[in-house]
């Protein structure tokens, strides 16, 4: 994309912005290129993010959005993207998983850190050097060291945070120097979330990272952004550096040690709540309504922070395959399933959890299929519970699949060097469970998804192994393709609830 269409785009993106952003329906606009297919063009367009996306018969004229903008006298095309609500879900604590919370001298990258008075909690992003006067300072989020601007200047910052244990007169590190403000929607966008507090002059200075899970910040292994925003399964939104560095004048104590997002790039971080994560950047300029505030200029990623990893500095790195942990959790559709097909599911968590992280987790694809169950769980349970017992040709063909794939999939899980591969007898198998699914368990809608992806995503894999297979489902392309297949299923629930990875609104 030229600096030109870019600008042109920018000003599409704000008339479509004005015009649109007041519906209920529309949640974000952005620039960016068109996805046809399930895979991006090279056409740039604005994007339109909507609640739900429907057919244009069903919508009034009046709410009809544009196919094409114009912008100096050249037609630019708008793609409309469904995203599903973006809200703030509230109070919750860090996600309990990696807790960093430990009193740690001198304080680190990626420890608890929070301000004394609100009892606020996140991460402690990183130290930076204040341009205005050389002061060293630490740098976090603007909800996390400033209560989203309502703290007063000067107000102690503490590690470990208060909600960990920390307390004014012992763990205060640094007082609250300056914040970015943020402002409602009403007046304007924001683009970064971001604070500093001056160390106080006892607090030694210390550029390694908490429990040394990451490189420190190094020209080689520079600075992309700081997390702030985070889903309930880890989705995430992170503020560009460059951007924050700017607008509180402040710099990295290494020099040269920035770099800018690029889509498909690893990226990795340390956070007070789920320890290290590595995951891959999906876009570069998303945009997010939450609760009245309207960020713009973003990047977006998959499993990668949860509550309490807000000011978390993010670098390029790692293997993209370390996502953000999930609790263990009796899995109720296991057990439900279990009753309906009569098999004895109840003793396959484990198994179920090891593929989930292992395997799935170790993909873009992989983490959005976890994401699409974890989120539709209970409409499944809801399903199986109303049918009650499978027929006895039901379960005697699930009985069938079960004796046959149990143990293999065991051992594949087991090894991740396995050579088993996918054959074309697992393709056949694989499409006479779809073939027998009830219409009670599944809509026709759903099974016409399930076909689409059959056809388009499971048959090219054929002779993949476990590596191979986790290779082709972190592929940008297989990740588009299925996520918007997904999309055309009525009323499936996909991430889209975000809240500041913070314990305050």
């Amino acid at each position: 994309m030229t600096p030109e269409v870019a600008a042109a785009l920018d000003r599409a993106k704000a008339e479509l912005a004005q015009q649109f952003l007041s519906d209920p329906g529309v949640v974000g606009v952005a620039k960016g290129f068109r996805s046809r297919g399930g895979e991006l063009t090279d056409e740039p367009v604005a994007v339109v993010m909507v609640l739900k996306k429907r057919r244009e018969a069903l919508i009034s004229r009046r709410r009809l959005l544009p196919k094409t903008v114009e912008v100096d006298g050249r037609s630019y095309g708008v793609d409309v993207v469904e995203t599903g609500e973006f809200t703030f879900s509230g109070t919750a604590a860090g996600a309990g998983v990696s807790d960093i919370v430990e009193r740690i001298r001198p304080p680190l990258q990626g420890s608890s850190i929070g301000n004394a008075v609100d009892g606020s909690h996140g991460t402690l992003g990183c130290l930076v050097r204040d341009k205005t006067d050389g002061t060293i300072c630490v740098l976090s989020a603007n909800h996390v060291l400033a209560n989203f601007g309502h703290s007063s200047l000067g107000e102690n910052t503490v590690q470990p945070s208060v909600k960990d244990g920390g307390g004014p007169a012992n763990d205060t590190v640094a007082t609250l120097k300056r914040f970015v403000p943020l402002v409602k929607e009403a007046d304007g966008a924001n683009t970064v979330d971001a604070a500093i507090a001056q160390l106080a002059p006892d607090i030694e200075v210390d550029t390694a990272v908490a429990r040394n899970l990451m490189a420190p910040i190094s020209p080689t292994h520079p600075v992309i952004g700081m997390a702030f925003i985070s889903s309930k399964l880890g989705a995430c939104f992170i503020a560009k550096i460059d951007s924050i560095l700017r607008k509180l004048d402040v710099e990295l104590l290494t020099p040269n040690s920035t770099a800018p997002a690029v889509v498909g790039r690893p990226i990795e971080k340390v956070g007070r709540s789920t320890g290290y994560t590595s995951s891959f950047i999906l876009d570069t300029s998303a945009t997010v309504v939450v609760n009245g505030y309207r960020f713009e200029d973003l990047v977006f990623a998959q499993r990668f922070s949860m509550t309490g990893d807000s000011g978390a500095v993010v670098c390029e790195g790692g293997n993209g395959r370390t996502p953000t942990p999930i609790d263990y959790v009796e899995c109720r559709m296991l057990a439900t399933s279990g009753t309906y097909y009569d098999l004895p599911l109840t003793g396959d968590n484990d198994l179920a959890d090891k593929a989930r992280d292992e395997f799935l987790g170790q993909s873009k694809t992989g983490n959005l299929i976890v994401q699409a169950i974890y989120l539709n769980m209970e409409r499944g349970i809801e399903r199986l519970q109303a049918v009650g017992d499978g027929t006895a040709e039901e379960r005697a063909q699930a009985r069938l699949y079960y004796d046959r794939y149990r143990a293999v999939v065991a051992s594949v899980l087991a090894d991740p060097n396995s050579t088993v591969a996918l054959n074309q007898g697992h393709l056949d198998d694989v499409r006479h469970m779809f073939a027998g699914l009830s219409p009670e368990l599944v809509t026709a809608a759903e099974k016409d998804v399930l076909w689409v992806l059959f056809d388009q995503v499971l048959t090219p894999a054929l002779g993949m192994n476990r590596r191979q297979l986790i290779t082709y489902m972190d592929d940008l392309a297989v990740y588009n393709r299925v996520r918007l297949h997904l999309l055309a299923i009525p009323d499936l629930e996909l991430d889209g609830s975000y809240t500041f990875s913070s314990g305050q609104r």
